[in-house]
């Protein structure tokens, strides 16, 4: 799907399938360098299962243009700006690593806009180490390389997933190309610069379940159990064996866990 807001385009994917009336918005949010395509698993499955789905690039990331925003907060005023521009009264918000932030932030100050929320692999605050977002600013691919292997846990780097055929060093790393220059270090910064988490997670009133990673590099599972504590309404699950990036990583075993809390 593409539309243009505020003068720019807006890219997002749908799963395959045209939104109907009365089913519910599900609304994916990618990670810091990311995009839409981290959610390839869980967009065409939950479309063919009857949702709206709605898995956007942001702004100046991969096919949607506009200029980066720097914030999380702004990220997240942008993601009701396009609720309202589609006519998305209310909608289940499901967030990856940075995404998870602006689950919180628009579970916190939108609530009458959100449904529930899916955090994964994410926490309240995700502390960004000063070198990392130095070398992003001055020599962007070899941050992506050094992102792209925490990323990943050990099953991911040996090429044994549920995605046969699939490298998941290689579509990581492509995916982030596919982002203009300066996309990666935006991100990182938004991230560190994002305070107040688990104060507004324990605002959120709204069904929330958090699925984390056991060897997660980039969020390290102690950080995501903080705010899975601090929601006054989650279920929480831990993916032993999994890295930072679980749709491409654990696709059959998100989707269950996601399939049994909108049902729930």
């Amino acid at each position: 799907m593409r539309f243009e807001l505020n003068g720019h385009e807006v890219h997002a994917s749908t799963g395959g399938r045209d939104h109907k009336d009365g089913q519910e918005y599900l609304i994916f949010l990618h990670g810091a360098g990311s995009s839409h395509l981290v959610w390839s698993q869980q967009s065409r499955s939950f479309a063919y299962a009857g949702y709206n789905v709605l898995a956007v690039d942001f702004p100046g990331h991969n096919l949607s243009g506009g200029d980066l925003l720097p914030t999380v907060e702004e990220q997240a005023n942008w993601v009701v700006s396009v609720m309202d521009h589609l006519g998305i009264e209310k909608a289940t918000l499901v967030g990856h690593s940075q995404g998870g932030l602006v689950c919180l932030e628009m579970g916190s100050k939108s609530a009458d806009r959100v449904e529930k929320i899916i955090f994964v692999a994410t926490a309240g605050a995700i502390p960004v180490n000063d070198m990392l977002i130095s070398t992003a600013e001055t020599k962007e691919g070899r941050a992506k390389s050094s992102m792209t292997a925490w990323g990943l846990g050990p099953d991911a780097h040996h090429f044994e997933n549920t995605v046969p055929g699939f490298s998941h060093v290689g579509m990581g790393l492509r995916t982030m190309d596919l982002n203009p220059e300066g996309a990666v270090a935006n991100d990182l910064k938004a991230c560190a610069g994002f305070d107040g988490g688990l104060e507004k997670a324990a605002s959120i009133s709204c069904p929330t379940m958090c699925v984390l990673a056991g060897k997660d590099k980039m969020t390290p599972v102690k950080f995501g159990r903080k705010l899975a504590d601090a929601l006054p309404n989650n279920t929480l699950h831990v993916l032993a064996d999994a890295g930072h990036t679980i749709p491409g990583e654990r696709p059959h075993e998100l989707n269950a866990l996601m399939r049994d809390f909108l049902k729930g």
